[in-house]
């Protein structure tokens, strides 16, 4: 698996359009989030299925979320628990109680809201955004997990992420893009930069994670996510200090 040919091409000619225009102004990050998987079941309930279909598309100030969680087999008309791993944490946190319906069906459906409104079915702040949902599971009233997936383990999860870092004024030439893949338990990561530096020490979530030498012309590269760095779906922040820990780019990324 690869950075599809098309995002690479792109991050290039951005980059290099960046050069052309000292202190630019960032373009619009991209994030493309898709999963579709099955539960597995505990045993709890040994007939029990059902599937988690996850999406996010990010562009700019458009973002558009869902998340949809079905169920079959469970036992009639009765309350479960719907629950949800957020972040780097292990600890499962209550998104909702739904009640089956008399063939023990339930469905559970959340969706990205316009600015100001109210629906029953607008995505929790808690699952907001939906890449950061690592896992989902259904309890039984006393507490029993009956199904579970890990939605970023999933053999179907595909994601990726574009971002034109932001020059913060520190050094007016100083430009950067970034581009991030994975899939099937891959991941792809392209970084290029220049700046008026040494060095740039790249930063994830405000944690530095790794030091690049610049090349005689002042830029630097990169070809692959640094160990210490999360996985690209808990991205937060990213930025880029100069050798005298300056912040010279920096990007919120959702």
């Amino acid at each position: 698996m690869s950075i599809r040919s098309s995002s690479l091409t792109i991050l290039v000619a951005l980059f290099v359009g960046a050069l052309s225009t000292p202190a630019n102004a960032a373009g619009p990050n991209t994030v493309h989030y898709t999963v579709d998987a099955a539960m597995i079941s505990t045993g709890v309930d040994a007939d029990a299925v059902g599937r988690v279909q996850a999406l996010v598309k990010q562009q700019g100030r458009s973002d558009r979320q869902r998340l949809r969680v079905t169920a079959n087999h469970l036992d009639p008309r009765t309350t479960y628990t719907l629950l949800a791993q957020v972040g780097a944490s292990p600890d499962w946190v209550t998104v909702t109680n739904f009640t089956t319906s008399s063939a023990g069906r339930a469905s559970v459906i959340y969706v990205q809201s316009a600015a100001g409104s109210a629906s029953r079915r607008a995505l929790p702040q808690l699952l907001n955004s939906v890449t950061d949902v690592r896992a989902v599971a259904i309890a039984t009233p006393d507490g029993y997990i009956v199904l579970s997936a890990n939605l970023h383990e999933a053999e179907t999860m595909r994601f990726e992420l574009t971002s034109v870092f932001d020059n913060t004024g520190s050094d007016p030439f100083a430009v950067g893009v970034v581009a991030m893949a994975c899939q099937k338990g891959l991941v792809q990561f392209r970084l290029f930069a220049a700046a008026q530096s040494s060095q740039l020490v790249f930063c994830v979530n405000d944690n530095p994670v790794a030091t690049y030498a610049a090349d005689g012309a002042g830029r630097f590269s990169a070809g692959v996510l640094p160990n210490s760095a999360p996985s690209p779906l808990l991205f937060k922040t990213m930025s880029l200090r100069n050798a005298g820990e300056d912040v010279v780019l920096q990007s919120d990324v959702r």
